[in-house]
């Protein structure tokens, strides 16, 4: 690697980091269509900002004292599914055309973007009845690009759960779901030396990144902020879904 490209992904890493800290979500968003427009595989790309994240995420509930595994039991169904269908994720990942996975992830960085843009709410009535499904939809984006959170956090946020427990449950079930990657990844053979060799650079930057967004999220207006950082994850998304479109022609 040369210093340049070194110097890139630590820049990469440090705003979505962030942007990570701050909102609580965009690593997964932000840097994995940024490396895979750098040249870098789809499955390369996943492998570390996923990596990366796991270790974010054990800081943020470090911080927070949010981890709890009573908050798990309620969604226990919910849970045994994204697990089971996250290595299916990692099969197609490791398995598919990467011009296919890179326009379904497109896709779900969009509706992200669209979720928080528009602040879509409904109520969800009954919402165990939707574990499975849900579970299932969860742990295949969970596999393929590390996104599982985007049907879990629209079922949840839009039922009757407490807000205190919402935020409990969710980033407790992330951080599971992200380690179930982890070992799926570890699993298909995608940690190469390249791969571990990119996490070995941006790892304390990112940690330290991440919890000065923490830092700045309870002190500083996140309104204006918050629209650039969907404007960039809609260009990300669209780029994504251009890529791989134009691939496959």
């Amino acid at each position: 690697m040369t210093l340049e490209s070194i110097l890139i992904i630590i820049a990469i890493f440090a705003v979505s980091a962030l942007i990570k800290g701050w909102s609580g979500f965009g690593t997964n968003l932000l840097a994995m269509p940024m490396l895979v427009f750098l040249g870098y595989e789809l499955k390369e790309a996943v492998t570390i900002v996923i990596t990366v994240n796991v270790f974010m995420n054990i800081a943020i509930l470090v911080e927070n004292k949010k981890f709890n595994f009573d908050a798990l039991k309620e969604i226990w169904v919910l849970i045994i599914f994204g697990v089971s269908f996250t290595f299916v994720g990692s099969y197609f990942l490791k398995s598919g055309d990467p011009n296919i996975l890179k326009i379904i992830i497109g896709v779900v960085i969009i509706l992200t973007v669209l979720n928080k843009a528009l602040k879509l709410k409904f109520v969800i009535t009954n919402k165990e009845k939707y574990y499975i499904p849900v579970g299932i939809i969860s742990g295949l984006f969970n596999g393929m690009a590390g996104l599982g959170g985007l049907p879990v956090l629209i079922l949840l946020s839009n039922s009757d759960m407490p807000r205190d427990k919402f935020r409990t449950t969710l980033v407790s079930y992330f951080l599971v779901m992200n380690i179930i990657v982890v070992f799926s990844s570890l699993y298909s053979g995608f940690y190469t030396s390249f791969v571990l060799t990119n996490i070995g650079i941006v790892l304390l930057i990112g940690v330290a990144f991440c919890m000065f967004g923490v830092y700045l999220s309870r002190r500083v207006s996140d309104v204006i902020f918050q629209r650039v950082m969907l404007v960039m994850l809609l260009f990300m998304g669209v780029n994504l879904m251009y890529n791989g479109i134009t691939n496959l022609m």
